[in-house]
């Protein structure tokens, strides 16, 4: 009989465990940030704020790559909390496709774009390196990928 574990002596620290709730926590607002973002994106937004109006145009190309990382990161969510073997590596490609995405988004906003929008980008990348920082250290890779162990039987 097969059962699937996380065991392990890197787990048996509290400060692994804190790793693992951390970079689950910051999955999930990945998610949510990414998939608002992508809404405001797809049909522009103006919000007034009582202090100001929050206003952020239509943009179809930044709309599509926010909402499909956030699907990346939702599907990483359910990997995760699923305790699915994969689970490290759709975390560790969800980063990766962020950190690329949002690199890129900077570079097209070089020429100019909302206040927002500027340190919206530059938020959201550190969040995303810091999230893959803690993915590549041994006790988060060990918690988020599951070993299956054979359960002995004395006979």
């Amino acid at each position: 009989m097969s059962q699937i574990s996380t065991s392990s002596q890197h787990l048996r620290r509290p400060s692994a465990v804190a790793a693992i709730i951390i970079v689950r926590a910051l999955i999930v607002f990945d998610a949510v940030a990414l998939l608002f973002a992508g809404i405001v994106h797809l049909v522009g937004a103006r919000i007034p704020l009582g202090f100001g109006v929050f206003v952020e145009p239509p943009l179809l190309s930044a709309g599509i790559v926010e909402t499909l990382t956030g699907l990346l990161f939702v599907v990483a969510i359910y990997v995760m909390f699923a305790g699915v073997a994969r689970a490290w590596g759709w975390a560790l490609g969800a980063h990766l496709f962020a950190i690329a995405g949002f690199m890129l988004g900077i570079l097209a906003t070089v020429k100019g774009t909302t206040p927002f929008n500027h340190d919206y980008h530059l938020a959201m990348l550190t969040i995303f390196v810091c999230g893959l920082i803690l993915l590549l250290t041994p006790p988060l890779r060990a918690g988020l990928a599951p070993r299956i162990q054979r359960a002995t039987r004395a006979d």
